[in-house]
């Protein structure tokens, strides 16, 4: 049973102001957010951390994803809708909400200090609550979001050392080689098998971006393996802006030659975008000296 849509115009009414507001933090729960956030830890900051980050955030995606296929819930009515918001797929649970909670926990979590605690807490809540305010979420598809990244945040805590030494008993390039296959046997299924696809949305930007990670990384290792420590700070800034520009311009400019609505051809944007990011920017900035 869904809650009255009507708690939105609540929220509008209380927050006349906040439309603009809440927009601009939703974008915090986004792929637009994320993945400059990633690609700026992997190229700058902490290397390692970052790679785990990516798969953090993977893990909630795929599963999120899934979760909407399999419930099957739809979104308030567009006539709800802020202007200049929009969505696709089902509605519960509420990715922006899970996803969040998931990373800011993550995150949170690594710190271990009370600031990064009531920031990930605050984000994580105002990201939601975004959701509803802009129309585009019923309040359980954002309950149930936040739910589910608590128990995939706390399960990820619960296994990473376990799971880590796990997995260092096995060849690291086997282990990409299993995930690329589980991104291409996700993207054949959900493709031909659960049928219809969602509204509007597919699974070919997730299993693009599963595939190519999984081509990315081992490459990486192999033929640049870069680090971010004893690198000057300005080295380190020109790797941000100019590996951020390649990315926006390849993304962008791929977009008409291979679109949103072919599921194969969005996999396949997806895949040299992750690709240029794990591993032909590194290759090019190390050997530029940057």
């Amino acid at each position: 049973m869904q809650f009255n849509p009507e708690i939105t115009n609540v929220l509008r009414d209380l927050l006349p102001w906040a439309g603009e507001l809440f927009k601009l933090l939703t974008q915090l729960g986004s792929e637009l957010f994320y993945v400059p956030l990633a690609l700026v830890g992997y190229w700058a900051y902490r290397k390692r951390e970052s790679v785990i980050v990516v798969f953090v955030l993977l893990t909630s995606i795929v599963t999120n994803y899934w979760l909407k296929v399999a419930i099957h819930s739809p979104r308030p009515p567009q006539s709800y809708w802020y202007p200049g918001a929009s969505e696709a797929n089902y509605g519960m649970p509420s990715g922006h909400a899970q996803n969040s909670t998931m990373l800011f926990g993550w995150l949170a979590a690594r710190v271990k200090t009370w600031w990064a605690v009531i920031l990930a807490v605050t984000l994580t809540l105002l990201i939601g609550v975004s959701r509803v305010y802009l129309g585009l979420h019923f309040v359980e598809d954002v309950l149930v979001g936040w739910a589910v990244g608590f128990g995939l945040l706390l399960l990820s805590i619960r296994i990473e050392r376990p799971l880590q030494a796990l997995l260092s008993k096995y060849d690291t390039n086997a282990l990409y080689g299993v995930l690329f296959v589980i991104g291409l046997l996700m993207t054949v299924v959900g493709t031909y098998v659960l049928l219809p696809l969602p509204p509007d949305d597919n699974f070919g930007h997730i299993g693009g971006l599963v595939m190519g990670v999984a081509v990315a990384f081992p490459l990486e290792r192999r033929y640049v393996n870069f680090t971010t420590e004893a690198t000057a700070k300005w080295r380190l800034v020109l790797r941000v802006v100019l590996g951020l520009a390649l990315v926006i311009v390849v993304m962008i400019g791929l977009s008409p030659l291979l679109p949103t609505a072919d599921v194969w051809l969005r996999a396949t944007r997806y895949f040299i975008v992750a690709l240029i990011g794990g591993f032909v920017w590194p290759l090019i900035f190390s050997k530029a000296k940057l």
